[in-house]
């Protein structure tokens, strides 16, 4: 009976463990390119191994009022961690695009490093146009990391 019950007890642990983990990362090629839904200000979950950098989370936010026509100041955000023993550079690009997958505007991240065993939460000053925000159904990312 007390075996039965350790064993319940240690599937149990291992379940809670696991589960406390999150989503696994899937394996991603290098460049890591794909298109997700696209809500400004909200973070889009990538969850993509790219050589040991995992990517976690891309998030593009206004930091003002967005107005079409006019150029809007926001911050772009990468969330992740280099798992890889090296140092990586990480290049990022969003390119928004509107429902029927028309390019509206290209959001272009300068290169970052990411120090080898150490999580990254890289936020910059970027541009867009307000048009191109507000119309803004999707995002193709492209990440391309180096050694």
């Amino acid at each position: 009976m007390d075996r039965v019950r350790f064993a319940l007890l240690a599937t149990v642990i291992a379940g809670l463990a696991s589960a406390q983990q999150g989503p696994a990362y899937a394996p991603a090629e290098n460049p890591f390119q794909s298109d997700y839904p696209f809500s400004l200000g909200q973070p889009i979950a990538v969850r993509a191994d790219v050589q040991g950098v995992l990517l976690d989370s891309v998030t593009l936010t206004a930091q003002q009022e967005v107005r079409a026509g006019e150029t809007v100041k926001c911050q772009a955000q990468v969330v992740g961690s280099n798992a890889a023993e090296k140092k990586a550079t990480l290049t990022t690009v969003l390119l928004l695009e509107d429902a029927s997958g028309r390019g509206l505007a290209r959001v272009i991240l300068e290169p970052f490093k990411a120090k080898a065993g150490k999580p990254f939460d890289e936020k910059q000053k970027v541009t867009a146009d307000g048009s191109a925000l507000a119309a803004a159904t999707r995002v193709y990312l492209f990440v391309q990391v180096a050694f």
